[in-house]
């Protein structure tokens, strides 16, 4: 099933979600380092830069005190706080029988900011290497995100269960159709069309069918109702007030984390490593399991329950932040975490790349050497060019001259698994390539010279200046 379209500038996209939840104009360099991946060494560079991504977008604007949002973006309600992004989830399966569970068979995703789709996938949900792809694109759209489904009984621990992570509480329109307008429980999105006299779309596409849940979605919301108002109205899960004082830190401590793709690891008060995650954005996803009043699942109510001490590690990039966590899970096995099962040769098909990333101080970038399906190195890179002899001694040894052929890799394909599923959706902001298409290591060492020299590995525009 294709995606819809992406918006004509991501970039600018980027920048809008980015500034909406700043409380305060941001300078050129921290939206640079939010929205283009890369960072700048000064204010006239990084406007520049912005200024050749973002064109004259009308909701953006730039000035002596850095960028903010124009009232067009800010929309009707600029003086409120911003709503989150809205995932539109479409759930497919065989209904759950008398001592069987749900059988899940495919799913569509829609990403909205306002009324811009951000983003968007849709298949079959099997369990062979493309359900893998279709899963790690799943799981980056609903990422801090409202999440919107209609979800017959028994889909939701089915999909939970497919991605292998929980939900963080979703607005069920089914329960909250079941409470405001007397359906059964086991009503389908047809019917629920039908009552609110929409109009309802006969297809086997599940995407086509992704719009409806937003026109019911504004149908059953009553005037200012918030997103969390909704998610509390359709809940079966725990809303309750949250007990600070059994914490050993604050709310002041989270909201002091920084909004840098990151681990973090949940201890008991015994000490116990409870449970590993990773994001994006830590602040963001720590503050998520906090919010007073919002319902949450089962799942996660029995992890804070348990919960006594928070650590965070910033990784200065995602795709670090994806091995680091499951480097710890599968060396740690922390009581929460879903061990995951490996397929073997998955990262096969990464012969031979280099990809780079940009990496938190004292590192500018992060390099990952890989071949023949396995994790050769990874190598952070001063400002000065720290680390780039190492990465030419792994280049000579794996990719170009060893004399008795590649030097084995120790250890399990997990990390390649990681990338490779990493890298189908960060197409558009990976810098990626072959290192062996150059004639030597030198070569491979004098281009990524030739990147810190630059100060990026993007260009004006974004854009990764090698694509893959």
């Amino acid at each position: 099933m294709p995606s819809l379209p992406r918006p004509v500038s991501l970039v600018a996209e980027r920048a809008v979600r980015f500034l909406h939840e700043q409380p305060a104009p941001v300078t050129s360099v921290r939206l640079a380092a939010a929205v283009l991946f890369t960072t700048v060494p000064d204010e006239v560079t990084a406007r520049r830069l912005l200024e050749a991504a973002l064109g004259r977008d009308p909701r953006l604007a730039c000035g002596s005190g850095g960028w903010w949002l124009t009232p067009e973006a800010r929309g009707p309600n600029a003086d409120g706080p911003a709503e989150r992004d809205r995932v539109l989830l479409i759930v497919r399966g065989a209904a759950a029988d008398a001592g069987r569970p749900y059988e899940l068979h495919d799913v569509a995703v829609l990403r909205l900011c306002g009324n811009v789709v951000v983003g968007a996938c849709g298949g079959d949900t099997p369990g062979d290497a493309a359900s893998g792809a279709l899963r790690a694109t799943v799981l980056d759209l609903l990422a801090e995100a409202v999440i919107v489904v209609h979800d017959p009984p028994g889909a939701l621990r089915a999909l939970e269960a497919w991605i292998e992570e929980p939900l963080d509480a979703p607005i069920s329109l089914r329960r909250l159709a079941q409470a405001r307008l007397g359906l059964p429980a086991a009503h389908d999105l047809e019917a629920l069309v039908a009552r609110l006299g929409l109009s309802w779309r006969e297809s086997d596409d599940p995407l086509d069918h992704v719009l409806s849940l937003d026109a019911c979605l504004e149908k059953l919301r009553r005037p200012g109702e918030t997103f969390d108002e909704l998610r509390i109205a359709s809940s079966r899960g725990d809303a309750r007030p949250i007990d600070w004082s059994r914490y050993a830190f604050s709310r002041a401590f989270l909201r002091a984390v920084p909004r840098v793709p990151g681990t973090y690891r949940f201890f008991d008060s015994d000490g116990g490593l409870l449970y590993v995650g990773k994001s994006k954005n830590l602040s963001s996803r720590l503050n998520s399991y906090f919010r007073e009043g919002s319902p949450r699942s089962p799942r996660i109510q029995q992890l804070l329950d348990r919960l006594h001490r928070i650590e965070y590690e910033a990784s200065g990039s995602e795709l670090e932040a994806i091995l680091r966590e499951a480097e710890q899970i599968r060396r740690d096995h922390p009581e929460k975490n879903v061990q995951r099962h490996v397929q073997e040769g998955r990262g096969s098909r990464l012969r031979s790349i280099l990809i780079l990333e940009p990496a938190a101080p004292p590192h500018v970038l992060r390099a990952f050497l890989i071949h023949e399906g396995r994790l050769v190195a990874r190598v952070g890179i001063g400002p000065r060019g720290g680390g780039l002899r190492r990465i030419e001694r792994s280049l000579h040894d794996h990719f170009f001259f060893a004399p008795d052929g590649p030097t084995p890799i120790a250890g399990p394909d997990l990390d390649v698994e990681l990338v490779v599923r990493w890298l189908a959706r960060a197409r558009d902001r990976a810098v990626a390539f072959d290192p062996t298409t150059l004639r030597s290591p030198q070569e491979v060492t004098d281009r990524l010279r030739w990147f810190l020299d630059q100060g990026s590995p993007f260009d004006p525009d974004g854009d990764p200046i090698f694509t893959r």
